[in-house]
């Protein structure tokens, strides 16, 4: 299965780190806000912020709410980080899809107990931007990790946040597959169902809609401060994720359930 190298996070994140080895943007100033920077580089507000993320996790700048990002360094500390292959087969999704059914289930559970109002009208706010790009792969891929990682930091557990961020490229490929299969999947039942006019469910309820259901029941059971619930609706969102990738993660499921 060949995936796509460079998302529009990653052309982003390679100009900025550039910047500051060139000392464009010196040590000790701040970045350009968020909305100049989106404007720049004709992009979201989303793909900013994931940016900006992994320049932090490098060990470039600082972050704070509301004061901006400012350069701390010119030497890029990579911390942990798994191997990114060129291909990615069957056999590495699943274990990235392994690896995401243990610690985001874990992340989705602790966020129950301690998001803040303000991280549930961040993950509210994000879902409401993925709806609205459902169609639009790129887009969509950068709200889908963005919300995976506004759960994370709703655990205000750091840990679990630069987790997710030391392996952001691992998860960017899994999410971009599954959401890439979901698109196609649904164009093919679109396509269907255009030559067999009588089957009309079939776009009353398109598959990126169903998908998206699943992430608006982990921010309910989130909402609803319930660890267990949010636990298991994480989970049942990454196993299903699998599932239309064709991926065997049922064992996981069988251990959850037990």
């Amino acid at each position: 299965m060949q995936m796509i190298t460079s998302t529009l996070t990653d052309r982003v994140a390679d100009a900025l780190m550039q910047r500051i080895a060139d000392g464009v943007y010196p040590v000790g100033t701040k970045l350009p806000s968020g909305k100049l920077l989106a404007g720049e580089f004709s992009v979201s507000a989303a793909v900013i912020r994931e940016a900006t993320e992994r320049l932090r996790t490098k060990g470039l700048v600082r972050t704070r709410q509301g004061a901006g990002c400012t350069v701390l360094s010119r030497d890029i500390n990579e911390g942990f980080l798994l191997p990114v292959p060129d291909r990615v087969d069957r056999d590495a999704l699943r274990h990235i899809y392994e690896l995401r059914f243990e610690i985001e289930g874990a992340a989705a559970a602790l966020a129950a107990v301690r998001a803040t109002e303000e991280d549930l009208r961040e993950m509210q706010h994000i879902l409401r931007s993925l709806e609205k790009s459902l169609h639009q792969p790129e887009e969509a891929l950068e709200w889908d990790v963005g919300f995976h990682q506004a759960i994370a930091q709703a655990t205000h557990n750091p840990h679990y946040r630069d987790l997710l961020a030391y392996l952001g490229r691992q998860w960017r490929q899994s999410v971009h597959a599954a959401r890439v299969h979901t698109l196609q999947t649904e164009q093919a039942m679109q396509t269907q169902q255009s030559a067999q006019p009588g089957e009309r469910e079939l776009a009353a309820s398109p598959l990126s809609r169903q998908v998206h259901a699943e992430h608006e029941r982990v921010l309910e059971a989130i909402r609803q401060r319930d660890p267990e619930l949010a636990r298991s609706q994480a989970q049942a969102h990454l196993h299903k994720a699998s599932e239309r990738l064709g991926l065997d993660t049922s064992a996981l499921m069988r251990k959850a359930a037990s």
